[in-house]
């Protein structure tokens, strides 16, 4: 009996010793197994989900600080290099050299009628110009090859190849047309152009080449307007009568080229805006008011009227940001070496265009021209943004003396708007 106490003592001790669960019952069981107690169990943590950050939502903004003057150019015939020129009259080398320097100094193409109504745009970094051309049509001013280019014996053919080679420059000008006084040519002779033997004004096929051309024009970024049907070197004095006629019939055979050549389509384009022969206006102030009041073949009302010579006083010309705008006294400067140099030497009165970042906004909001409008007042209230003239997408805003107004609207809040996610 003592050696079944021993032997229980020393199991107990055993089982203490290695910490086994050990029960007096397994003491006398032919097999020993110890019960291993559970780890305790571990507290399971939670799996977290990043939320999105949120990420800033900018505009895309072309400003320009200032009232925006700019230079508006006036041309009329170009000749060869060998040839004399007069005021009227520019070398294509030199026409070509102007072009390099206004480009080199930072000029780049508008359209007239986009520059009137406020909606244009540049490059950033870039300044806006207008380039007119008047006493259209002669080959020398423009004439389309059979390859569907202008020759480059013209100065709308030296125009594209440079706008070819410098895109940043555009391709645009304005051409004020006397359809009434000339034959357009049909061939190309060397570096001259000629019309047909024995044509006459009635004759269809340099009325299908002019057709033609003009249609290449509209197509190419060139605007066509009225110039009177034949100049009349009389003009301030002729009368009213005549007056409305010189500006009638010259719509009328532009839009009759246009219709004989199959380009019928392209009349819904033309704008009607005049240039007054060698810009003076009639004397009396019954003949100003014919030309105030005349509205062309669709019967649009006249948009503007082009002025000339300012060659003893050239200035720019205001813009319609401007308040002393007029669209019916628009100042041109004509082409010369002395006023290339003017413009260049004043080429600060015409602002350079930067980008800027307006916002942050709500993106559901970027369609919104009040909701444009209040982040144009928020960004500019925190400098971020000069003042000035804003243009996003084709909407225009003027930031100006501590308030944002809307100048002019694509016509729709629901146009797309240029965009920039994430924008410091």
């Amino acid at each position: 009996m003592k050696k079944s106490i021993y032997l229980y003592l020393l199991i107990v001790s055993i089982c203490t010793l290695i910490l086994s669960g050990c029960s007096v019952a397994s003491a006398f069981s032919p097999t020993m197994t110890p019960s291993l107690t559970p780890p305790p169990t571990e507290t399971a943590v939670p799996t977290m989900t990043p939320t999105a950050t949120e990420v800033p939502f900018y505009l895309d903004a072309l400003v320009w600080s200032g009232d925006l003057d700019v230079p508006i150019v006036i041309y009329h015939k170009f000749v060869p290099d060998y040839m004399d020129t007069d005021a009227t009259q520019m070398r294509l080398s030199d026409f070509r050299e102007e072009l390099q320097t206004f480009y080199d100094n930072g000029f780049t193409l508008i359209p007239l009628k986009s520059w009137i109504e406020g909606d244009f745009s540049v490059p950033t970094g870039r300044k806006p110009m207008v380039l007119t051309i008047d006493d259209l049509w002669f080959g020398n001013q423009i004439f389309i090859r059979d390859d569907g280019t202008p020759s480059p014996n013209s100065g709308i053919g030296v125009l594209w190849q440079f706008s070819q080679e410098h895109p940043d420059f555009g391709f645009h000008a304005a051409l004020f047309a006397i359809n009434g006084d000339k034959y357009y040519p049909e061939k190309e002779v060397g570096d001259a152009f000629y019309a047909a033997d024995n044509v006459n004004f009635f004759s269809k096929s340099w009325h299908i080449k002019l057709g033609n051309t003009i249609a290449w024009a509209l197509n190419n970024g060139i605007e066509v307007y009225n110039h009177t049907f034949d100049h009349p070197w009389n003009w301030p004095q002729i009368s009213n009568t005549e007056i409305q006629d010189e500006l009638k019939k010259n719509d009328y055979w532009l839009r009759q080229f246009l219709t004989e050549s199959g380009h019928d389509d392209l009349i819904p384009q033309l704008d009607n805006l005049i240039a007054l022969p060698e810009g003076k206006w009639p004397e009396s102030d019954s003949g100003k008011k014919v030309v105030l009041n005349y509205k062309n073949t669709e019967g649009k009302p006249l948009l503007a009227v082009m002025e000339a010579y300012n060659m003893d006083d050239p200035q720019y010309t205001p813009s319609p940001f401007s308040s002393n705008f007029d669209p019916f006294h628009i100042a041109r400067i004509t082409a010369s070496k002395y006023m290339t140099n003017y413009i260049v030497q004043n080429k600060d009165l015409a602002p350079t265009v930067a980008l800027c970042k307006v916002g942050p906004m709500e993106e559901a909001q970027a369609n919104n021209l009040d909701a444009v409008q209040a982040a144009i007042q928020a960004t500019v209230a925190s400098q971020a943004c000069a003042q000035g003239i804003y243009n996003i997408n084709g909407n225009i805003f003027i930031a100006r003396d501590g308030t944002v107004s809307l100048f002019k609207t694509t016509g729709s809040d629901t146009a797309a708007v240029e965009t920039t996610p994430n924008a410091q």
